[in-house]
């Protein structure tokens, strides 16, 4: 299932100019006389043994801790935006298109179509120091050449707003509504007779809040998502229909960190969460499920970074005849910077999600992801991505997995264009059941315009 984007966060991150390692130790004009010849002798030395491109300037934001190659400020490219009185808005547009070689590796006929992809993004964002308020809207559609039934038409619409108390302490609010698809290559529609991707809503009513108390923080935050899907009856869902599937899920979160250092704390998050579905005839399904996570966020060096948290999670019925679901949990995520060129990531997540095969309730995803970003020129970005999921059902028993490898180029012209390239690759690992092993190319091809 497409994951749900979530919430944009209350607290942008920390200016460049406030992280670890970026602050002044001392007034300008402060520094000894004999620091200052020394510092000019050695300065003159490095330029003499330098070749031409070590004598230009470097951007101070761009040695910042926790840059990364994708997130490096580009003055050069990066667009302008437009400025309002208190806000800033920013707006692009993707158009493009590209081959998809399967698009339904489960129909027992290999069929391919060329498509045409456009893509919306409006973001409207406060410029205050203090509080925030921020609007995110986006749209993408996707149409098949012959094949109107593969294509899709997704959007989301955030709105957030955030009031600062204090120094570090904070209360928040957000709303969120998107449409999204399940691809029909996903495992959890294969028992179905989708002959086109499943459309479903989420809406999500959010709040939070943040209490710094010297190096304690407090967090807790309380949100509410409502799934609906497409009225769809088909066999291969859970009552006989996709619809049957609608819920709600109530989620109440809390933690406590501890900073010992800079850019590093323990942390203990504790989850409550409660799912009640909408129809009287699936109430059998709806759960209990609770969680702990213990880990941290450690600033190694300033070229590693590392977020982790490990625990228990437990899932509770109340059909007594389905089996609960137990088992750890983790969650996690390391950047690594070698260079200021590259950037590598890894990340892990072990999750309980809700399944819409008839024959099972809920299932166990684990996902892993590792991705490269180099920087070729100042101007051209290459990335590659590779990840992999496990689906593991009970009652039966099933272990679905599914690897996808991505590399994409992107090349920025100037300030509102860019070309960006990708080719994705997809394969179904284990597909059990009797239900068909696939591969699956991708080529995208796309303009970018931005302001």
């Amino acid at each position: 299932m497409t994951a749900t984007q979530p919430p944009p966060d209350f607290r942008p991150p920390p200016r460049l100019a406030d992280r670890p390692g970026n602050r002044a130790t001392g007034p300008v004009g402060a520094v000894p006389l004999r620091g200052a010849c020394v510092a000019l002798l050695s300065a003159g030395a490095v330029l003499s043994g330098a070749g031409p491109a070590a004598a230009q300037p470097s951007n101070p934001a761009e040695l910042a801790r926790g840059v990364t190659v994708l997130t490096r400020p580009r003055p050069a490219y990066d667009p302008l935006g437009v400025r309002l009185p208190g806000f800033r808005l920013d707006a692009a547009i993707d158009l493009g298109g590209g081959y998809d070689d399967n698009t339904a590796p489960n129909s027992g006929s290999d069929k391919s179509s060329a498509f045409l992809e456009e893509q919306i993004t409006l973001n409207l964002t406060s410029t205050q120091t203090r509080h925030a308020f921020g609007l995110n809207a986006s749209q993408a559609t996707r149409r098949y050449f012959g094949d109107d039934d593969y294509g899709w038409n997704d959007y989301s619409l955030d709105a957030f707003a955030r009031y600062d108390i204090g120094r570090a302490s904070s209360v928040g609010v957000a709303y969120g509504r998107s449409r999204n698809h399940i691809e029909i290559t996903s495992f959890e529609v294969q028992q179905g007779a989708l002959t086109r991707p499943l459309r479903y809503d989420v809406e999500t009513f959010r709040a939070n809040g943040v209490a710094a108390l010297n190096r304690v923080s407090l967090t807790g935050a309380l949100e509410s998502s409502s799934f609906s899907f497409q009225e769809q009856s088909d066999p291969g869902f859970r009552g006989g229909s996709a619809a049957a599937n609608d819920y709600t899920r109530l989620t109440g979160e809390a933690g406590a960190s501890y900073a010992f250092l800079p850019g590093r704390s323990v942390m203990l998050t504790t989850r409550l969460s409660e799912i009640t579905y909408d129809r009287a005839d699936q109430r059998g399904r709806d759960s209990f499920t609770w969680e702990v996570l213990a880990g941290a966020r450690y600033d190694i060096t300033s070229l590693v970074y590392a977020s982790f948290g490990i625990g228990y999670r437990r899932r509770e019925f109340d059909d007594p005849a389905l089996r609960n679901i137990s088992g750890p949990a983790f969650e996690g995520q390391l950047v690594l910077l070698p260079s200021q060129l590259l950037s590598l990531t890894i990340g892990a997540q072990r999750t309980i999600e809700e399944s819409l095969r008839s024959s099972n309730v809920s299932y166990v995803l684990t996902s892993g992801r590792f991705q490269a970003d180099y920087e070729l020129r100042r101007n051209v970005i290459l990335s590659g991505e590779l990840r992999a999921e496990q689906l593991e059902y009970k009652e039966p028993d099933a272990t679905a997995r599914q690897g996808v490898a991505t590399v994409t180029m992107r090349w920025l012209l100037n300030r509102n264009a860019s070309v960006i390239a990708s080719y994705r690759h997809v394969r179904s690992l284990d597909a059990p059941a009797g239900f068909q092993e696939f591969d699956r190319n991708l080529f995208h091809l796309r303009l970018r315009l931005a302001i």
